[in-house]
């Protein structure tokens, strides 16, 4: 008991290390971006409470009022290589958005992206219905414009979609990854779709888990929860029995169930 009090101890002084870096990051963004700067925002599992030091990345999005232009990125390029030398640096995925693509949910459009440290410009925009829905809810803003004055929404069939959406491409993966840590993830992703789709909420990790135990059955559910609770690193993961849990998510479309 002691060394799991212990543990969260470290989790809760390594998050507060980085909200205090995460504001100075803010504040070198908001440098670079100067009027055109809304907000710097973190959302996912750093604001959810199911966040892991060693493992999980650092969710954000950057609101400006407009589309970065090509000195803006060009800046913005050159502060996340800065950036990507250290251990926070390291952890950042995120967007940059303008404020109109991201309240009329327009996801086709590209936008600028860091994926693994690396700032890509006019890049195929990741951000879905469920990010939104994830900011209004959980979200928390580091500099800027509070979330609630961003005027954003969320409907249930657009939330519906995402998760669906989600799972049509966890379920591809699923044949072309051969790891035990990406297809862990995959089954996680899997699951918290399932609940999305059944609910219409979203989900921690270890709530979606607990909410699938019957689907995962005995076996599985307890080596999920012994990776989820770190006493375990790896288990043989059953491709079939994968794709069944995503079969059955997939059933769930509206109609179908």
């Amino acid at each position: 008991m002691a060394k799991a009090t212990h543990t969260k101890k470290e989790h809760l002084d390594q998050k507060h290390k980085y909200m205090i870096e995460l504001g100075r990051i803010a504040d070198d963004i908001s440098k670079v971006l100067k009027d055109n700067f809304l907000g710097f925002y973190v959302m996912g599992s750093f604001v959810m409470g199911d966040w892991n030091p060693q493992k999980s990345d650092i969710d954000f999005v950057v609101v400006t009022k407009k589309p970065l232009n090509k000195k803006e990125s060009t800046g913005i390029g050159k502060l996340h290589l800065v950036l990507s030398k250290s251990d926070l640096g390291k952890r950042l995925d995120g967007a940059y958005t303008y404020l109109e693509q991201l309240q009329q949910k327009r996801f086709e459009e590209s936008t600028g992206s860091v994926e693994n440290h690396e700032f890509k410009a006019d890049y195929p925009c990741h951000l879905s219905a469920d990010n939104i829905l994830c900011l209004l809810q959980y979200g928390k803003c580091i500099q800027g414009m509070p979330i609630e004055q961003l005027s954003l929404s969320v409907s249930d069939e657009e939330l519906s979609q995402a998760a669906f959406g989600m799972l049509l491409e966890d379920t591809k993966e699923v044949y072309k990854k051969e790891d035990f840590h990406e297809l862990y993830c995959i089954l996680v992703d899997i699951l918290r779709c399932i609940y999305t789709l059944e609910t219409g909420e979203l989900p921690t990790k270890p709530r979606a888990i607990e909410y699938c135990k019957d689907l995962l059955g005995k076996g599985l559910y307890e080596n999920v929860k012994a990776v989820q609770d770190g006493r375990i690193d790896k288990f043989g993961i059953d491709k079939s029995k994968l794709k069944l849990i995503a079969a059955y998510g997939l059933s769930l479309k509206k109609g179908n169930h």
